[in-house]
């Protein structure tokens, strides 16, 4: 008879790592609120750019519906706590400042916190996670107008912290800057960005990051100046970063890696912690990146952690783009070439259409260069508020077959590791780790298909019912393992 290793023995097999991880680290699973709410014109709330774009969204995985049920998986699944997000059309339904308050929609927020602090689990909320106002695209261009929006984007954070405040610890701003800006360019707005061959494409680039930036910031003054102090909570961004490294030891690689590096993540990160954009942007962008000194005062200093979203790793080739030439994800992605495959080999096993790729020693480095350039210096601690893998081709396989889910066991053991590695051997400070996600969820322009969650949602049911996959517990028992008792 043969026995197979289960992945989670990489970490339960190591006596060294038990205990590793503070008894207080946050273990939590995350989602977004136009990927599973559904529920898009119910209750009076209004419709947002992704609503306009398409369909999908209008039941998603009804989880407006079945909330309830959600917690039930949580708690099944032994968090502490839950990262999900507001729908700013669903409390604000045109999104303005002065625009009407929707009480069906404050209402639904603050019990499914209320159930949640019941159950022990800690809200974890993002208040921007993309699903922009229809109203404020069409009003004044949502996010290209960097003056506009953030007078509306504040006054729906103030109304956040008014409501959900006093139960709510952990705020984050807006998630995926750098994400979100490359769906404007790619999808939601891409003629615009496109017209004259990208005439424009730099300057909308530059407006949408200044408004992100400003939003963020301005958020995070409101928060510490009215709030922190009577609710004790925490607030920051969270930013993403897929890491890349040189594909060899030329020049021409290692400074190819740094600008996308630059592009990616320190054209938020830089601004943020050090008060400055990185020079190989300024290069690009030249004075369409620009802030008046009390705006960088602002924008200086405004995080209480790192939230930090990833995948993957790639090599950087040295190629780079001619900006004339590039395709849109050249431009966004800092006219580098990248590559998963190297002699031949893929740099790690991969996932649905080759992504992500399952690199977990990526991931190490990506934390080493995160502490030793923003977070240590700041006294600050990163939160991993995103990790996840679709498993290729899970969207055809049969329920069985899903829930059996060990190349995802798998990827989730080797990144786990390499934090718990991280907080042991170099000091790094780690103190969360969120897996994206708790459900099969809409993954925006990509539909259905490609599958992170936690569980399975079986939309051949009216109930659209959930069924949890192995992946679930194993987490818990590698959190059990890791956590100081």
């Amino acid at each position: 008879m043969t026995t197979t290793t289960k992945p989670e023995a990489l970490i339960t097999s190591d006596a060294s790592l038990a205990g590793s991880l503070p008894s207080n680290f946050i273990f939590a699973a995350s989602t977004a609120a136009y990927q599973i709410e559904g529920a898009w014109n119910e209750d009076g709330k209004g419709p947002s750019v992704w609503d306009d774009f398409q369909e999908y969204g209008k039941d998603a995985c009804r989880s407006y519906e079945h909330w309830r049920e959600d917690i039930k998986l949580l708690k099944q699944y032994g968090v502490n706590a839950y990262r999900f997000s507001i729908s700013w059309p669903r409390v604000k339904p045109e999104g303005g400042a002065d625009d009407p308050v929707n009480a069906k929609g404050l209402e639904y927020y603050s019990n499914l916190v209320d159930a949640l602090v019941a159950e022990g689990i800690e809200p974890v909320v993002t208040l921007f996670h993309w699903d922009l106002p229809s109203a404020l695209e069409k009003r004044y261009g949502g996010l290209d107008d960097p003056e506009k929006i953030v007078v509306d984007f504040v006054a729906y954070a103030k109304l956040m912290f008014d409501t959900l405040g006093d139960r709510v610890k952990y705020w984050i701003t807006i998630n995926e800057p750098f994400i979100y800006t490359l769906l404007q360019s790619a999808v939601l707005k891409k003629v615009e960005h496109a017209a004259d061959n990208g005439k424009n494409f730099d300057t909308l680039w530059a407006l949408v990051t200044k408004s992100i930036l400003l939003c963020h910031a301005h958020t995070v003054d409101l928060y510490r100046r009215e709030y922190k102090v009577k609710q004790n909570g925490i607030i920051g961004i969270t930013l993403n970063m897929d890491w890349i490294v040189p594909m060899d030891e030329s020049e021409a690689a290692a400074k190819a890696a740094q600008q996308g590096i630059d592009h990616q993540l320190g054209m938020y990160a830089e601004p943020i912690y050090h008060g400055r954009f990185p020079q190989s942007c300024l290069d690009r962008f030249g004075d369409k990146l620009t802030f008046t000194d009390a705006e960088w005062a602002i924008i200086k200093g405004s995080n209480d952690f790192f939230g930090l979203n990833h995948y993957s790793t790639s090599w950087a080739t040295g190629e780079t783009f001619e900006f004339a030439t590039a395709d849109v994800f050249g431009r966004s992605f800092g006219l580098i070439a990248t590559t998963r495959e190297k002699d031949g080999q893929s740099i790690g096993h991969r996932g649905h259409n080759g992504q992500p790729c399952d690199v977990p020693w990526g991931f190490r480095l990506l934390l080493r260069y995160l502490s030793d350039n923003y977070t240590k210096e700041a006294g600050q601690s990163i939160f991993v508020t995103e990790n996840g893998f679709c498993v290729a081709g899970e969207a055809e396989m049969t329920i069985s077959q899903a829930v059996n889910d060990v190349e995802r066991q798998a990827f989730f053991t080797g990144y786990i590791r390499e934090l718990a590695q991280a907080v042991k051997d170099e000091g790094i400070d780690v103190g969360a780790y969120m897996a994206w996600s708790l459900l099969d969820n809409l993954e925006w322009d990509q539909g259905f298909v490609p599958r992170y969650g936690l569980t399975h949602v079986d939309k051949t049911t009216e109930a659209y019912t959930r069924y949890p996959k192995d992946s679930a517990f194993m987490l818990k028992r590698l959190f059990d393992f890791l956590r100081k008792n």
